[in-house]
């Protein structure tokens, strides 16, 4: 073979080769980048539940404390008025209905919550639906209004820490402080770093009666 062709031949040799590497490498650089885009839309979906699945279960917990404080507002105040037969039949009802809710709305809710969370904030969300059945132990003994309130107000603050820890995971800065222990601590659903129920007790004149989540 004279030179001329063998020259011919090793040129022709070298642009096929490098005609394949370019298909290898724009094949690769196109194989990578839908990778990426995949993972951005997944990435963005998931974030999409989350979001939803914890604004229904904030959305929830939220009512359902503006529930059960219609029904406690219905019992004595201070345990020496007794409650009236109109008032027995209404907190009968009403708790009847909020127990249905806690059981058939918010455990699905909360179940959804916990396939999507962290183990921080699917800890904060079951303590939070311990909370709101803990409440209800008041009107089911029928205790007085001033046994209840302090504990409906450290509900609501366990709803408010439960708010951060989502925001956080769903990448909205927020500032919460919050310590996680196991279900079978006597303490357990409240926190040992919030205000405890003792925090949130008031004067009870019956004048001065804070119903409703009032306060003040």
């Amino acid at each position: 073979m004279d030179p001329q062709t063998t020259a011919a031949l090793l040129a022709g040799g070298f642009a096929l080769a490098g005609s394949l590497g370019g298909v290898l490498i724009s094949g690769n650089l196109a194989r990578r980048t839908d990778e990426r885009r995949l993972a951005a839309e997944d990435e963005r979906r998931w974030l999409t539940d989350r979001r939803a699945s914890y604004s229904s279960y904030l959305g929830l917990a939220e009512s359902m404390l503006k529930e059960i404080d219609s029904v406690a507002v219905l019992l004595s105040y201070d345990g020496e008025q007794p409650v009236t037969s109109d008032e027995e039949e209404l907190i009968v009802e009403g708790l009847a209905d909020y127990l249905v809710k806690w059981d058939e709305v918010l455990q699905p809710a909360l179940g959804e919550v916990q396939l999507l969370a962290t183990s921080e904030v699917a800890d904060l969300a079951d303590r939070v639906s311990g909370a709101l059945l803990e409440l209800t132990i008041y009107v089911e003994t029928r205790r007085a209004f001033t046994e209840y309130y302090p504990s409906w107000f450290q509900a609501q603050d366990l709803v408010k820490v439960l708010k951060d820890a989502m925001r956080v995971e769903l990448g909205v800065s927020a500032t919460f402080q919050n310590a996680t222990l196991s279900r079978q601590l006597a303490e357990w659903p409240w926190l040992p770093d919030r205000p405890p129920r003792e925090a949130y007790f008031q004067g009870h004149s019956r004048h001065d009666s804070p119903r409703q989540g009032d306060p003040t």
